[in-house]
């Protein structure tokens, strides 16, 4: 605290002063209290000083728009109070990079900050100095800072408008089984050279007058895959990870497995979509995704029966 120490030297060198141009007895003792006071204050002080711990939690996740704060708490063995604590603090955005805060008189009691979650991303606290204090403010020890993971900021789910066409993707279709053998699903056709005849469906073959057989089915699985185009901007990134967002939940709600593919600062990202788990978990990811990556590689190198693009240049499936 540099103002504490500008008035710790004046009064020193004013009572220096009165000492030298007053004759009074006790000018000499204010000098002698004055020299003592610094080094008694950091005695008195220094187990309150050494054993100073901070602590801080924050939400892991939250919602767009819902209350969040960061929570803090200073633990110290003492029999006076505690003596002053600063700290500086980065609130690290998706779109600042910087945003210092001065954080003071933390030892007062045990804190909240709010944190605002007005735009989806996430927010990343990064304490870059913090420092305890003497009862006098005069002498300072560095003090040990946590080290917070970022909150992710969902945004609301948003239907994408105009909506993908995905109608072929919730019917289950089904083919013949390769090499037949036992299946729970069978599928009537009628007899062709080089079928077994353990397969022929003999009654109803009685019936129609001609050999049916009785063809195992398989459900066809089709490779889908909803591709996040990296959305720039607060109000563009809403929406865009609004609509993966619902896509994903509709999408699991059908029974309906998928990919998702996204970029991120270390290239192109891919996750399997099963479970609301899975869900949760790519959301988190793409919150977290620095503003600054690159755009998906368009058209996309992967193999899928359909692609469904999401985001800016979204709303259309190839």
């Amino acid at each position: 605290m540099a103002v504490n120490r500008l008035l710790y030297f004046g009064v020193l060198i004013l009572s220096a002063v009165f000492y030298f141009a007053s004759s009074l007895w006790f000018s000499w003792v204010l000098v002698v209290l004055l020299l003592a006071a610094p080094i008694v204050s950091l005695l008195v002080s220094l187990p309150a000083m050494l054993s100073c711990r901070f602590s801080a939690s924050i939400p892991d996740t939250v919602e767009q728009g819902e209350k969040a704060a960061m929570h803090m708490t200073l633990h110290a063995w003492r029999v006076l109070p505690l003596p002053e604590v600063q700290a500086r603090l980065n609130l690290r955005t998706r779109d600042v990079q910087k945003d210092t805060r001065y954080l003071s008189h933390l030892s007062r009691a045990n804190g909240a900050m709010a944190l605002s979650t007005e735009t989806c991303g996430f927010i990343a606290p990064e304490f870059r100095r913090a420092r305890v204090y003497d009862a006098l403010g005069l002498f300072a020890l560095p003090v040990k800072m946590p080290k917070l993971e970022p909150m992710v900021i969902l945004p609301p789910p948003l239907q994408p408008d105009p909506m993908p066409r995905m109608d072929q993707f919730l019917q289950q279709q089904m083919k013949a089984k390769p090499g037949g053998g036992f299946s729970e699903l069978h599928d009537n056709r009628p007899y062709r050279p080089g079928d077994l005849v353990k397969d022929i469906h003999w009654k109803l073959s009685l019936k129609t007058d001609e050999l049916i057989v009785r063809e195992a089915q398989e459900p066809l699985f089709r490779r889908m895959v909803l591709a996040l185009r990296t959305p720039r901007g607060a109000a563009v990134r809403s929406v865009s990870l609004g609509n993966l967002r619902w896509l994903c939940q509709w999408l699991l709600e059908k029974g309906v497995n998928c990919k998702v593919v996204w970029m991120d600062g270390e290239g192109l990202q891919t996750a399997e979509l099963r479970t609301e788990q899975d869900a949760l978990r790519i959301l988190r990811a793409v919150c977290l995704a620095a503003e600054s990556s690159a755009d998906l590689p368009w058209p996309l190198p992967l193999q899928a029966d359909w692609i469904c693009a999401v985001g800016p240049e979204g709303g259309a499936g190839t």
